[in-house]
């Protein structure tokens, strides 16, 4: 009879596998989507858990930071699945009250509670009255008279993209290539800069033509950085001719310090980023959100 090894992997390991398993998207498979879903915050001890899954043969690295499971890595997290998967239908519960001791109350005694689904309409009726009446159906009408106004005037319209405090105007270029100049409003935002900190910094909206800098003649001002240029950065929106969707685009405008996308400093030409990439401009870091429609 054949003795079926189980492979000896640490807990971190053990999460990534099961997360993996049950991702259907390879932008949550993505290093940074991997680590905060694992809470895997230092750097160090990810990267040593993502190399000791790769040795292991569980996992193969893909590229641009993106992590499959192999077949192997696939049967290993179907069984840690089912590891943690509830064994009994019931559960065991003291339920009754032995003694009161200064004010608290001491529990004793064990009763089976089977998970059987709860009959709301048994709850909702008397042995002697029987079923409680239903509540009767409200109609649309009756819920508008009972709103009360509390405004006088009209209310504001919903923010616009050209009234995001950071953003300085309209891009550059057209949205589209070859198409009549757009206002901001009619541009779809697909793409938002989060700041890595502070946490509660308000995302940026990026459109194609996007000039990041500390200069008011960009459309993203980002002037509590000194290490940003005043024209550092510029955004492209162009189409994915592989996925047929919409990618942004990142080329460096000969910035003093640099731009930097997953640490490595963009040179000539454009970098694409992804969800999840990180950008750094001077000392700010910025985290490329993909709007998934």
């Amino acid at each position: 009879m054949a003795i079926v090894k189980t492979l000896q992997i640490s807990k971190d390991a053990e999460s990534i596998v099961v997360y993996l398993g049950s991702t259907r998207t390879a932008m949550k498979r993505h290093k940074l989507a991997i680590r905060e879903a694992c809470q895997l915050s230092e750097t160090n001890r990810a990267e040593r858990t993502f190399k000791e899954l790769i040795d292991v043969q569980l996992v193969v690295d893909c590229g641009d930071g993106i992590l499959e499971l192999t077949p192997a890595g696939k049967q290993e997290a179907q069984r840690l699945q089912k590891l943690t998967q509830p064994a009994m239908n019931s559960t065991i519960i003291t339920n009754h009250v032995e003694g009161i001791q200064g004010g608290s109350v001491v529990m004793a005694g064990t009763q089976d509670i089977f998970a059987t689904p709860l009959s709301y309409e048994a709850l909702l009726q008397s042995p002697a009255t029987g079923p409680l009446p239903s509540v009767p159906v409200r109609s649309n009408k009756d819920e508008e008279r009972e709103i009360e106004r509390t405004l006088n005037r009209i209310a504001p319209e919903v923010p616009t993209l050209d009234q995001h405090p950071l953003r300085n105007g309209k891009p550059e270029t057209p949205a589209i290539r070859g198409a009549k100049p757009v206002s901001a409003k009619a541009t779809a935002v697909r793409y938002l800069l989060a700041f890595d900190m502070p946490k509660d910094g308000l995302p940026i909206p990026v459109v194609n033509g996007d000039v990041l800098g500390r200069s008011k003649k960009g459309t993203i001002g980002i002037k509590h950085d000194e290490y940003i240029s005043n024209r550092h950065c510029k955004f492209e929106i162009a189409r994915d001719k592989a996925t047929n969707r919409p990618a942004l685009f990142v080329e460096d405008l000969g910035s003093r310090n640099g731009t930097f996308v997953d640490e490595l400093e963009v040179y000539d030409g454009k970098v694409q980023l992804t969800h999840g990439s990180r950008l750094r401009v001077g000392n700010t870091v910025l985290i490329v959100v993909e709007i998934p429609y």
